[in-house]
């Protein structure tokens, strides 16, 4: 049974955990020590018996009154053990009243000794203000165990912290290894497709050019009369001109000449004017010229990412009029709508990494220029994708 003795009505001076825990089991010394303590504003708890020790107990005392007979009786063992096993931060400060003489002293004080750090004996009958005091310093030393214990607390909650952030960043690290690995491996892709695309155009359309050239080079040399060398010639000059025309406009193609003279602005309007010619689609562009990005790399992507964007319009949504808009927006940003009025498609399909990879990369590329990629398509709503990303210095734009 645990008897708290005083201040029953009102809230107590001490803080829990510096509860004197007494223990006297012989007369009335328990009670008389509890009263002493309580009217000088201390708080305090009698056991009596076994039954009430317990490392709950032990862990959230200040200190621990008893008197020798305690130490002697046969639960005084079970109050060692529980000493001895306190955690690394607690050593409960002891205050042992007895009153057998200098070799019982000395027996007691090494038979608490080995259980506790800190062991105070009182003779007996012992003064109201040894008995104050030695509370007292009693309880300053547990304040500092408590403060010890605290800091490792935080310590550990500390390193446990960084060792979740350091896995967290790991793993993010990770993730981005990955999304780069993936990304290579895109870009890898596309660069294989353009270069397939560029050699067919050189196989299927120059190079046959250079062949019929080649073999009326060899027909005009076998001529003697002049009146039948002079249409192979001239048939020879306009397949030369042809191959002219196919080489520079796949240079142009490759790196148009106006972007990099003119802007985005003229470029995109230069890339819708060859989409008419090429292709006999409705399309239109209105490009606000005070919208060119600064940074060549963010225009040269602009720019190859609404050639393909108006490309896949020309295949899926045919028949379908085209609309390109480019605008400038505070505080300092381009936004492009490549707008059509096609089948559309269901935007969750983008992430299927089977389809749409194009999508993808440019999708990925606008958020790594720290901008913002947004599809506003469904079925038979058409589509209208938009790119909006900062015009700002190449200090300013991650790469």
């Amino acid at each position: 049974m645990i008897i708290t003795h005083g201040k029953r009505a009102r809230i107590s001076r001490m803080h829990k955990n510096e509860r004197v825990i007494i223990i006297a089991p012989v007369g009335q010394d328990a009670a008389a020590m509890a009263t002493l303590l309580d009217s000088q504003g201390f708080e305090t708890q009698i056991c009596n018996g076994s039954a009430e020790y317990s490392r709950k107990m032990i862990d959230s005392a200040g200190a621990l009154l008893l008197t020798e007979e305690a130490l002697e009786s046969a639960q005084g063992s079970l109050l060692l053990d529980l000493l001895k096993a306190q955690p690394p931060w607690s050593e409960l400060p002891l205050i042992i009243l007895t009153s057998g003489g200098e070799s019982r002293r000395a027996g007691l004080l090494d038979l608490a000794a080995a259980a506790a750090g800190s062991v105070t004996l009182l003779e007996r009958p012992v003064s109201t203000l040894t008995l104050m005091r030695s509370v007292q310093v009693a309880l300053h030393s547990r304040r500092r165990q408590y403060q010890v214990r605290d800091l490792v607390s935080e310590l550990a909650n500390l390193n446990q912290t960084l060792e979740q952030r350091g896995a967290e960043r790991t793993a993010e690290a990770m993730e981005q290894a990955q999304k780069l690995r993936w990304l290579s491996a895109e870009l890898s892709l596309a660069e294989e497709a353009e270069r397939r695309r560029i050699a067919e155009m050189l196989h299927e359309d120059l190079q046959q050019l250079l062949v019929a050239a080649r073999m009326q080079l060899a027909a005009l040399c076998r001529m003697q009369d002049a009146a039948q060398r002079e249409p192979i010639a001239r048939e020879i000059a306009d397949v030369l001109e042809r191959s002219f025309q196919l080489t520079r406009s796949l240079s142009v193609q490759l790196a148009p000449p106006v972007l990099y003279e003119h802007g985005l602005a003229a470029a995109l309007e230069w890339l819708v004017a060859e989409t008419r010619k090429n292709y006999n689609v409705a399309v239109t562009v209105e490009a606000d010229s005070f919208a060119n990005p600064k940074v060549a790399d963010v225009r040269i992507f602009l720019f190859r990412a609404v050639r393909e964007l108006l490309l896949n319009s020309v295949k899926h949504a045919v028949g379908s009029a085209v609309r390109i808009t480019m605008q400038h927006l505070r505080p300092d940003k381009v936004r492009i709508i490549v707008a059509d009025g096609g089948p559309g498609f269901d935007p969750a399909l983008l992430n299927d990494k089977r389809t749409g990879s194009g999508l993808l990369n440019i999708r990925d590329r606008v958020r790594s220029l720290g901008g913002k990629f947004h599809i506003n398509s469904g079925p038979k709503r058409g589509t209208r994708i938009t790119l909006c990303v900062p015009r700002g210095s190449a200090a300013q734009v991650s790469r």
